[in-house]
């Protein structure tokens, strides 16, 4: 019996240390699943960091590349701009050159004879024909030289559109027709066709960058006759060129101020000494045919100075305007103390009705005797 009870107790110890091992073996079963898990999710933690982190740097080098190209495609635009800005520099120097070199022609051209004298010059000789002759044709072709420039630069700016509509087109050759003689001169209808095409984007250009000067400058800085508030340059000189008498008057030269061939030199002053109002209208107004374009050659000369040297500009300004031939404006000196009758132009109320001399009607001794008035009598003081 106590040999059965002792195995029966082993036994029993045999199957109990058998399921502690049991339990022992499924826990670390457990625990390898469970840390394999963890592991597989540390893992897919991983992975999804590396996969952001792979998404983080393409978009980073994307974006390097973007700027890269962005660059280089300012560098190529800048570089354009560049050339362009050097090629307009040098045709509005060249430009100006021979600008510089038409201006002795242009003072000189006021000194040529002018109708009937230029046909008794020319039948009186024939080399002074023949040079005449040779004088216009120079200029035509230079006009004509002119003219093609002028249109294969437009050609070549995308900007400007030439109007291939046919009403654009008469209304253009009608414009241009009132602006010639009735001879129908063919050079002045084409340099007037020319300035129809390039008068809208010469306005927007100028405004654009009207604009842009007062940003950078500001306008108070900006001191001009031609400087209104809230209003483009372009319609500013447009309201100033509506009346353009005033500016063509003033670029009138006198005959008195320029010796003209063949012109025989006037007297300023009567057989008694005094100068007639019709003289001094006549050389106070200036001859059309004489034009002085000084004030304009001046000032482009002025920037022509700055450009090359700022400093040296105001002085050779002044110095040439030493040698300018000041213009005198005619005064009568013996007008004076009331000796003359001065009449004074009011350029605001030029053109109003002027006053005219009514007659007397035959009937006004009638209304005078009307109610006594011109017989009355003052009332006797009693």
């Amino acid at each position: 019996m106590g040999r059965k009870a002792r195995h029966s107790d082993s036994e029993f110890e045999d199957d109990s240390d058998f399921d502690s091992d049991e339990l022992n073996v499924r826990r670390r079963w457990t625990r390898r699943e469970e840390e394999e898990e963890n592991g597989d999710e540390k893992n897919d933690n991983k992975d999804a960091e590396m996969e952001e982190l792979e998404k983080e740097y393409m978009n980073l080098r994307h974006q390097e590349q973007d700027i890269l190209k962005n660059l280089k495609r300012h560098k190529d635009e800048d570089l354009l701009k560049g050339q362009a800005v050097k090629n307009q520099k040098a045709l509005w120097d060249k430009a100006l050159e021979f600008r510089f070199l038409l201006q002795k022609a242009f003072s000189n051209s006021n000194r040529l004879p002018q109708e009937p004298v230029r046909s008794l010059f020319c039948d009186s000789h024939q080399g002074v024909s023949t040079a005449y002759s040779d004088l216009v044709d120079s200029s035509k072709q230079t006009l004509d030289s002119l003219a093609e420039l002028q249109e294969a630069l437009l050609e070549k700016n995308p900007s400007i559109v030439q109007a291939t509509d046919s009403k654009s087109g008469q209304s253009k050759k009608s414009e241009s027709s009132k602006n010639i003689d009735g001879d129908g001169d063919e050079d002045w209808s084409r340099i007037s066709q020319l300035l129809s095409r390039i008068a809208t984007f010469r306005d927007k250009s100028i405004n654009k960058w009207q604009r842009k000067t007062e940003v950078t400058t500001g306008a108070a800085a900006i001191k001009s006759k031609l400087h209104a508030f809230n209003q483009n340059i372009s319609e500013q000189v447009a309201s100033y060129m509506r009346d353009p008498s005033r500016m063509v008057r003033q670029m009138q030269m006198r005959k008195s101020a320029v010796s003209v061939f063949g012109a025989v030199p006037e007297e300023k002053h009567t057989a008694k000494g005094e100068e007639t109002q019709s003289e001094a209208g006549a050389q106070a107004d200036g001859d059309p045919e004489l034009l002085d374009d000084s004030e304009f050659y001046q000032q482009l000369l002025k920037e022509f100075f700055e450009t090359i040297d700022p400093a040296s500009s105001e002085t050779a300004f002044y110095s040439l305007k030493k040698l300018h031939t000041k213009k005198r404006k005619i005064v009568d000196r013996r007008a004076s103390k009331s000796r003359k009758i001065r009449y004074n132009v009011h350029e605001k109320i030029v053109n109003f009705m002027a006053p005219e001399t009514m007659a007397v009607p035959p009937m006004l001794p009638d209304l005078n005797n009307l109610f006594g008035l011109k017989k009355q009598k003052p009332a006797s003081v009693v």
